[in-house]
């Protein structure tokens, strides 16, 4: 092989790394898919605990607040878990790392 021909592989190696580095990024990108489904579960996840212990109901709302609230604690932490991926996708792009 000659020079150039290592240069153009080189090159080439690097133009691929960047462009599975900008796909990851775009696939990280927020969607309403994962939200929804997250809430799903979390509906079904009360629902379910109504059926299997109809007592709940009795019991002052803290109880199902309280389940809300792991509900969405649990969505933010997939979210924030997403982002920071994504952001160590960008951070990785602009320092030119591939």
């Amino acid at each position: 092989m000659t020079k150039n021909e290592v240069e153009a592989h080189l090159l080439f190696n690097k133009m691929q790394r960047k462009e599975a580095i900008l796909e990851e990024f775009e696939r990280l990108r927020p969607n309403w898919k994962g939200s929804v489904i997250r809430f799903a579960s979390m509906v079904l996840g009360i629902a379910f605990l109504i059926l299997m212990y109809p007592e709940i109901m009795q019991q002052p709302v803290l109880y199902v607040f309280l389940i809300l609230i792991f509900g969405m604690s649990a969505e933010l932490h997939a979210e924030s878990k997403k982002i920071n991926k994504r952001i160590d996708a960008l951070h990785r792009l602009l320092n030119d790392d591939v």
